[in-house]
């Protein structure tokens, strides 16, 4: 097995992770609605994160000779499931916020090891692309655990009203 070839295998994972983001946060910022500030940095979020698929995909495309539209739709489709099933669950706004910081921080260990993998294979404009992914993702982040106090005390109090108001 030769670096260019896991390389190019880690490419795809990342590139499969994107698009499986790209849902979630979609499906995750429908129900935030009781939580604006967060919801709006979700939705920033996702626009960054169709930005790194895109960047991704470009560098997927300069390495994989045999891409095609077909992968490509095939697996738009399976995160378009993944995002109808994640909307299925009526999650509160803390479960939103701590997954998205778990997804996060896996999005940091998934560029840490590409960007290695980049070095390997001498792709400098991959260097530069999960370089810049990786300062944006530790951005996200580091948002979502200073904000994790806040967004729980809201759902305290959003749940604690919500019982109060069901015992009138």
């Amino acid at each position: 097995m030769t670096k260019d070839f896991v390389y190019l295998d880690w490419l795809r994972d990342a590139h499969a992770m994107e698009k499986h983001a790209e849902a979630m946060l979609q499906g995750a910022a429908l129900r935030l609605d009781d939580f604006p500030l967060l919801k709006a940095r979700i939705e920033q979020y996702r626009h960054q994160t169709q930005q790194q698929h895109q960047q991704v995909k470009d560098v997927l495309k300069r390495y994989d000779t045999n891409w095609s539209a077909l992968k490509d739709a095939l697996g738009r489709m399976s995160a378009v499931g993944q995002a109808a099933s994640d909307m299925l669950r009526d999650e509160e706004g803390v479960r939103i916020a701590v997954s998205s910081y778990v997804f996060c921080n896996y999005k940091v260990a998934t560029y840490t090891a590409l960007l290695a993998a980049a070095q390997q294979a001498e792709d400098s404009k991959g260097v530069k692309t999960f370089q810049r992914i990786l300062q944006q993702e530790t951005q996200m982040a580091d948002w979502l655990l200073t904000q994790l106090p806040d967004v729980a005390n809201e759902a305290i109090m959003h749940r604690t009203e919500a019982d109060i108001s069901s015992a009138i």
